[in-house]
C-alpha cells in the first residue's frame, strides 16, 4: 500500500468536506430570515382566516360552549341527586332500625315489668315456704330451733347457718322440712306441680341404717313426722300423694302400707324389707 498516496487522498477529501461545511454555514443565515418571514406570513394568514370565518363559525362555537356548560351542570345535578338518594336510603334504614329498637325497648320494658311482678310473687312464695319450714321444725321439736328460714336461693337455714353445717341427723330433718314445705305450698297454691312426692329413708342417721345422731335422735320423735303427714294429707283429698320408703315406720301407719300384688315388688329380684306409707 502506498501510504503517502492515501494520506494525500484523505487530506484532499477533508478539505472538500470543510469547504462544504463553510458553504452551508454561509447559507444558514438567509434561510433563517426566510423561515421567520414565512412564520410571520402564516400568522397574518391565520388572522385573516379567523376574520373571514368568524361571523359563520362563532355561533356554533358559542352553542358548543353552552352545551358543554349545560352538560357539566346536569352532571353536577345528577351527582347531587344520587347523593340525595343514598342519603335517603340511609335515613330509611336508620328509621327502620329506630322502629325496631323502639319495639324491642317496649318489649323489654314489658318483660321487665313482668319480671318485677314475678320477683314479687317469688319473694311471696319463698316467704310462705320459709314460714312452713319453720313450723315443721318446731312441730317436730327440732332442738334449739332458732331463726329457721329459706334463703332466696332456696337454701334452708337454721340457727343462722345453712343446712350443710348441721350434723348428719339434723340434715335429715332439715331436708325433710324443706322438701315438705315446698311440696305443701305448691299443692296449696295450685302451682305447676304434679302433686306427688316420694321421700326415701326419713329416719336416716336417726337410729336406722347403722348411724345415729344421738342429739337429734333423742330429741325428735319420728311419730311427729308421720303425724304431720296424716293431718296434712287428710285435708288434701286426691290432690296430693306421698310415698315414704321407711324400713321401720311407727305402728300408727302400719295399716297404711300397700298390700302385695300391687306391682311394688318385682318377682325377679330379692325381696327387700321396706315398707311404704301411702296416701
Amino acid at each position: 500500500m502506498d501510504v503517502k498516496a492515501e494520506t494525500r487522498s484523505t487530506k484532499a477529501r477533508l478539505k472538500e468536506i470543510s469547504s462544504y461545511i463553510d458553504e452551508l454555514g454561509a447559507s444558514l443565515a438567509p434561510l433563517k430570515l426566510q423561515a421567520e418571514d414565512a412564520a410571520l406570513r402564516e400568522e397574518e394568514a391565520a388572522a385573516a382566516l379567523d376574520a373571514a370565518t368568524s361571523p359563520s363559525v362563532s355561533p356554533f362555537l358559542a352553542a358548543r360552549d353552552d352545551l358543554h356548560r349545560r352538560r357539566e351542570q346536569v352532571l353536577r345535578q345528577l351527582e347531587q341527586a344520587e347523593s340525595a338518594v343514598k342519603l335517603r336510603e340511609g335515613l330509611t334504614k336508620r328509621a327502620d332500625a329506630v322502629e325496631r329498637h323502639e319495639t324491642e325497648i317496649a318489649r323489654l320494658r314489658e318483660e321487665l315489668e313482668q319480671l318485677g311482678d314475678a320477683s314479687h310473687d317469688r319473694d311471696r312464695v319463698i316467704a310462705k315456704i320459709s314460714n312452713r319450714y319453720g313450723e315443721l321444725l318446731r312441730a317436730w321439736r327440732y332442738p334449739k330451733v332458732s331463726t329457721p328460714f329459706i334463703k332466696t336461693d332456696l337454701t334452708p337455714f337454721v340457727r343462722g347457718e345453712p343446712y350443710q353445717e348441721a350434723s348428719s341427723g339434723a340434715r335429715t330433718l332439715l331436708t325433710l322440712a324443706w322438701q315438705l314445705a315446698v311440696f305443701e305450698i305448691a299443692v296449696e297454691e295450685g302451682a305447676a306441680h304434679p302433686g306427688f312426692l316420694m321421700i326415701d329413708s326419713p329416719q336416716k342417721n336417726l337410729g336406722h341404717g347403722g348411724t345415729l345422731d344421738a342429739v337429734i335422735a333423742d330429741a325428735v320423735a319420728i311419730d311427729d313426722f308421720y303425724h304431720h303427714l296424716s293431718l296434712w294429707l287428710a285435708d288434701r283429698g286426691s290432690r296430693a300423694q306421698l310415698i315414704v320408703a321407711d324400713n321401720s315406720p311407727p305402728p300408727t301407719v302400719e295399716d297404711r302400707r300397700p298390700k302385695a300384688g300391687r306391682g311394688l315388688y318385682d318377682s325377679t329380684v330379692t325381696y327387700i324389707e321396706t315398707h311404704y306409707f301411702v296416701d
